[in-house]
Order: structure tokens, then C-alpha cells, then sequence
């Protein structure tokens, strides 16, 4: 069977593998653009209670930095709401998250998909396949996944790698008769 990939977390929040894991399957055969999704998650994901803001703000403070300098944070000479800087501090930390981890996440997705594909053939047949070429197939379609995509291109991926799957498996059966 296929084996997923360890995320690539930045660290710094407890819910980032979360907001990581459920990423792709928040958004599955949609028609929504990968970009417009990454920014719609990181959004979502940032606390909404000023507390919550508040109470991991130090450990961001980097990413807060990041997003004032790219103009994400509203500072002006005499109007500075820290909620809002940090907000957007937050927002760059899920962003960077995702955009990092996007390969990871396609790739993780579509072996999971092929996975339970793959549960539904018989043993001796599994057991011929050369996984190691399914899985290269699946890391070329993950590597470098295009922001611009939607996510119902992935589940178009993941139908032309069960076609090769499906080719794959009557050749050996072809070459047992």
C-alpha cells in the first residue's frame, strides 16, 4: 500500500496539523480554486476571541512581523489595534502552513483514495503490482500542484491513476491465462 507523508508543521500553533488534515477533504470534489481555498481556510482558522488572539500572539510574533511588512496589518501613525495586527499575523502563519504542505496534502489524498482502490483487489494481484510506480505516478501529479487548480482536478488524477491501476491489473491477468 501507498504511505503518506509526515506534514511539514511550522510548529508554533496546536491546531495547525488540524487545519492541515482537513484541508483537502474540507473542499473535495469542489469546483473551488486551491488558492481561493488556502486563503478562505487561513481565515477560518484564525481565533476569534480576543483572548485567543492574545494568548499566542509571542509565539507568532514572526509571522505578525511578515504580515505587517507585506502590508496585511493595519498600522498607521496614531491608529494601532493590536487585534487586528495580530489577526493578520495569524492569518500569514495559515497561509505560509498551507501553501507549505500543499504537495504533501494532494499527495496524501490522493494515496489515501488509492488505497481504498487498491483494498478492493484480490491479494495475488496486490501483491504483483509494482506500487513503486504508482507512487512515482502519484508524487509527478502532486509535485509542484499548481495553486491555480481546482480540487475537482485532483479527483480527475485520481480516476486516470485508477485507469492505470485498472491497465495494470489486466496485463497480469492477461499474462496468467
Amino acid at each position: 500500500m501507498l504511505e503518506t507523508k509526515e506534514l511539514n508543521l511550522l510548529g508554533e500553533l496546536n491546531d495547525e496539523q488540524g487545519v492541515l488534515e482537513d484541508f483537502i477533504s474540507d473542499y473535495q470534489g469542489s469546483s473551488t480554486y486551491v488558492c481561493d481555498a488556502i486563503s478562505e481556510a487561513a481565515d477560518h482558522a484564525v481565533p476569534i476571541s480576543n483572548h485567543d488572539i492574545w494568548k499566542s500572539a509571542y509565539d507568532i510574533s514572526e509571522y505578525i512581523e511578515d504580515a505587517i511588512s507585506e502590508g496585511l496589518a493595519p498600522v498607521q501613525s496614531g491608529s494601532v489595534n493590536l487585534i487586528k495586527i495580530f489577526t493578520a499575523g495569524y492569518y500569514q502563519y495559515y497561509s505560509q502552513a498551507l501553501h507549505t504542505n500543499l504537495d504533501i496534502m494532494v499527495y496524501n489524498y490522493m494515496a489515501e483514495e488509492i488505497n481504498t482502490y487498491l483494498d478492493r483487489l484480490d491479494e495475488d494481484i496486490l501483491d504483483e503490482l509494482n506500487i513503486d510506480d504508482i507512487e512515482s505516478r502519484l508524487e509527478d501529479e502532486a509535485d509542484d500542484f499548481d495553486h491555480n487548480n481546482t480540487f475537482d482536478f485532483i479527483d480527475e488524477i485520481i480516476e486516470s491513476i485508477k485507469e492505470y491501476i485498472d491497465e495494470l491489473v489486466e496485463e497480469l491477468e492477461e499474462d496468467e491465462e
